[in-house]
């Protein structure tokens, strides 16, 4: 095999050897000033997707150290916007399997709380708007809650020293071994403070007129702790009140971004980066453009600007990643919302089924044998076959290819067999023992903007009228681009 030239990192003992030296990137977005470098350290590479691995990692080492955590009987109460929930979980294996209560806000994404539940974590939601003062912030309910639990241990990311010296004492000088030192400006989203403070601390004493920016939500209260109304939907940043262990003075300017911002930009990483990192890393970049913006402009003057991109994407699929939940909460640019306009309808420009110009369906009745759906469908290069009643020839279901051969192959299905035995069936009580599926009517008037949302979930769709007493066809995916690669030869826009 030949040589990529990268040496490989070597073989771990434990997943959690591998927190930390986590890459720092050059970004291609620089908004219109030539002369910046934009950079961007990866903690979404930690292997639970984000910079609190090295805090946990932390945490836990001291609370082994004062001989505080007693296996299995010790139950961590730990109030968090989530990430320090599931790297605290992720490291329990290797540290006697304790307990975890996680106490998250409303806001946190529900990925995150099936996350949650799959490392084992009890979950208690708090109110979004209850300040950190209140009896029913996650702050007062998890004090009752370590009060009154016997062996429980309060873990407050808040006021805890670890999670400054961590960054203080190792992401820093990571940072440092990095940049060669060379650095102009760093930008930190902030809801505990202490990234930001670990990093200001170590990096402004070795590296003088570092500018140290900090990034927090709009209507965040952080850097003045004055309590505002209106809450943000972005995580992971942002608070109603400023944090003990954050150093203010270690801060020389605060950028508040949108959400509208936050989820565009972090996108706009994904997209055109390859960064697939979460929301808040979308807020720090959007500020470090913003900073960068209002600057000077001096041609001769080149800046390194060092973003922190703290969580990955994967935790947000059904926020960040959703096209849909972006729209109904008016979360995309003006760009990124006429692009899926565009791949959603405009590119269809309202055709329908009937436009696809699909061949008659080849269907089979029930009473056929595996076999003969078997040479069929291999005959007719067919994935599926449709089976329809003789009686009426309502659709009844599908035959597929693939699990025919698989039922074949694991002997569980005959050539002899009947088709009905082992086909899906669309209707509501099967007769024939066969497994069920979820049908949608799709008819030759359905615009094909909702058939490409079909596809999305489905690879073929079977085309009948409005009664579903006529199979017409069989659509799939190639279909459709062929009909638009068709309608884009034939010259015509779309």
């Amino acid at each position: 095999m030949a040589s990529t030239g990268i040496a490989p990192p070597i073989i771990a003992d434990a997943v959690v050897d591998t927190i930390g030296n986590t890459p720092i990137i050059r970004l291609s977005t620089t908004g219109n000033r030539a002369q910046i470098e934009l950079l961007a350290k990866t903690e979404y590479s930690n292997p639970s997707g984000s910079i609190k691995d090295r805090v946990a990692q932390r945490i836990i080492a001291n609370l082994e150290a004062s001989n505080k955590i007693k296996d299995s009987a010790t139950t961590l109460v730990v109030p968090s916007s989530g990430n320090l929930v599931i790297s605290l979980a992720l490291l329990s294996p290797q540290h006697g399997h304790y307990k975890i209560i996680g106490l998250v806000p409303e806001r946190t994404s529900q990925d995150r709380i099936q996350l949650l539940k799959s490392l084992g974590v009890d979950i208690v939601r708090t109110p979004i708007e209850a300040h950190a003062d209140s009896a029913e912030s996650q702050f007062s309910i998890a004090k009752k809650i370590a009060t009154d639990m016997p062996d429980a241990i309060l873990i407050d990311e808040f006021v805890e020293q670890a999670n400054v010296k961590v960054h203080s004492e190792q992401t820093a000088e990571e940072i440092l071994i990095q940049c060669e030192g060379r650095l102009d400006v760093l930008v930190v989203g902030v809801e505990t403070g202490g990234t930001i403070t670990g990093l200001a601390k170590t990096l402004k004493a070795k590296i003088p007129g570092l500018k140290v920016v900090g990034v927090e939500p709009e209507h965040s209260s952080i850097h003045d702790g004055v309590n505002r109304s209106g809450a943000w939907k972005v995580e992971d940043i942002g608070c109603n009140f400023s944090p003990s262990i954050l150093d203010k003075s270690l801060v020389d300017e605060w950028i508040q971004v949108t959400d509208q911002d936050s989820y565009s930009t972090a996108r706009k990483m994904i997209r055109e980066e390859g960064a697939f990192c979460g929301p808040s890393s979308g807020s720090v970049v959007a500020a470090a453009l913003h900073y960068t913006e209002s600057l000077p402009k001096d041609p001769s003057q080149k800046l390194r600007v060092l973003t922190i991109l703290n969580d990955t994407a994967r935790n947000y699929t059904s926020t960040l990643l959703s096209d849909d939940w972006l729209l109904e909460h008016d979360l995309m640019d003006e760009t990124m919302a006429k692009s899926v306009a565009y791949h959603r309808h405009e590119k269809y420009r309202a055709a329908s089924v009937e436009e696809l110009q699909l061949p008659a369906a080849v269907t089979i009745p029930p009473t056929a044998t595996v076999g003969y759906a078997l040479d069929l469908m291999m005959t007719r290069d067919f994935s599926q076959l449709p089976v329809l009643n003789p009686t009426n020839r309502k659709l009844m279901g599908y035959i597929s290819l693939t699990s025919l051969t698989t039922l074949m192959e694991n002997g569980q299905a005959q050539e002899t067999d009947l088709v009905s035995k082992w086909m899906y069936s669309f209707m509501k009580k099967s007769k024939h023992g066969g497994p069920r599926s979820t049908y949608e009517t799709i008819t030759p008037m359905t615009p094909l903007s909702d058939l490409a949302k079909f596809f999305e979930k489905h690879s073929f769709a079977v085309v009948t009228d409005d009664d579903r007493r006529w199979c017409l066809g069989v659509a799939t995916k190639y279909d459709l681009m062929t009909f638009l690669n068709r309608r884009q030869n034939s010259g015509r826009a779309f």
